[in-house]
């Protein structure tokens, strides 16, 4: 298996799917992975209305 781009920020890419529609079992990364569980986190901070990642320009 592959590794994902280590210079994407997994994080901010799951903090923003819930504004594109995505649902929290569409993360695209394998299950044990460091992208798999920023993903996520991600996601769940967006849900929770935690403030936007630093670093991304958007609030």
């Amino acid at each position: 298996m592959e590794s994902p781009d280590d210079n994407l920020d997994h994080f901010a890419l799951g903090y923003y799917a819930p504004g594109k529609g995505l649902a929290r079992e569409s993360v695209p990364y394998a299950e044990g992975t460091q992208a798999h569980a920023d993903w996520l986190a991600g996601y769940d901070a967006a849900i929770r209305g935690d403030p936007a990642p630093a670093g991304t320009g958007r609030s």
